[in-house]
């Protein structure tokens, strides 16, 4: 009470300047976060890493456990994009008092891009390895190397391709007429190419369309995955997938086209 009492020039000046100085420094604070949160849309994260997850059990007239965990990873770095995945998945049934086990599958690769001096052009590296109890190989390997651009790239969208040939590896089963299991391994020159679509809807939720194929003389083999992401809190997201596997080959009986439809959680670890 007693500075408002004694409002001398001097007094008035020295009001007038801690407002000032409040002002601005409110003014320096918001230009700090604007400027931060502009840097972090330009200069995204160099390393990310997240980890997906997605468990059913159901008991009563049917018993039945499934299981898919995935790993992703991607890499930005001034000469080198790279990208690396792997998947695990198990699924089994309680029959008669027996387990039996439906699927099983591990699946692991990964694409490493080479930055060209023209804008959004590269050169990949990409192999992976395929393990599936139930779809008539003990396993499948390939490698590809080649082409690789961004069709367009943008805040909210971006459009990726790949293409390129390739080499194949793996064992296939043969079952002969008396009902032996064995295996062929075999191995051919391939032609891999990938289409990888990225939208963001909103601030919370992402949609992806993931399509890549490997066509040689004696397999053919695609991938389509189909995934809507919807953040729950800041590091944790749900997850909804619709992916179609078809994996053909001349000497193969079971079914070319299998699907797979889930919802699994998100953990975004950095």
């Amino acid at each position: 009470m007693s500075k408002l009492k004694l409002l001398t020039p001097l007094g008035c000046f020295c009001v007038t300047l801690t407002l000032s100085f409040q002002a601005s420094a409110s003014s320096d604070l918001l230009k700090k976060l604007y400027l931060k949160e502009k840097r972090q849309k330009e200069n995204p994260k160099e390393v990310t890493l997240s980890g997906e997850l997605g468990v059913l059990t159901a008991s009563g007239n049917t018993n039945t456990s499934t299981f898919k965990g995935a790993l992703t990873s991607e890499h930005e770095m001034p000469q080198w994009s790279n990208r690396y995945y792997s998947e695990i998945a198990y699924q089994q049934n309680e029959v008669d008092g027996s387990t039996v086990v439906t699927a099983q599958r591990f699946l692991v690769n990964a694409q490493l891009d080479y930055k060209l001096p023209s804008k959004n052009n590269r050169l990949f590296l990409y192999g992976e390895y395929d393990d599936n109890r139930f779809n008539g190989f003990r396993y499948q390997a390939a490698v590809a190397a080649g082409w690789s651009s961004h069709a367009w790239k943008s805040e909210e969208s971006q459009l990726r391709y790949s293409v390129g040939p390739g080499y194949s590896y793996a064992e296939r089963e043969i079952i002969d007429e008396e009902n032996h299991k064995s295996y062929d391994t075999f191995n051919e020159m391939i032609v891999r190419a990938s289409l990888d679509y990225r939208l963001e809807l909103n601030d919370t939720a992402k949609f992806r369309q993931f399509v890549s194929t490997e066509a040689g003389q004696e397999t053919n083999r695609s991938r389509s995955e189909t995934t809507l992401t919807t953040s729950i809190i800041e590091s944790l997201a749900m997850k909804l997938s619709f992916v179609m596997i078809y994996n053909d080959s001349t000497l193969q009986v079971n079914d070319d086209l299998s699907t797979e439809t889930s919802i699994s959680l998100v953990y975004q670890f950095f």
